[in-house]
């Protein structure tokens, strides 16, 4: 299923590869990093 929002929607799926770099990138940079996971990924769903 591809989700059409949030902050990377706009992109192609990333690899594992680019997403283990976007977050090493992100923890050197000393940015704050959370990561948000559901088996169902809905709009009205909050988790």
């Amino acid at each position: 299923m591809r989700l059409t929002q949030g902050t990377f929607s706009f992109l192609p799926d990333l690899t594992e590869e680019q997403i283990k770099k976007q977050i090493e990138y992100a923890i050197e940079q000393d940015w704050a990093v959370n990561i948000e996971y559901t088996e169902d990924p809905h709009p009205r769903n909050s988790y």
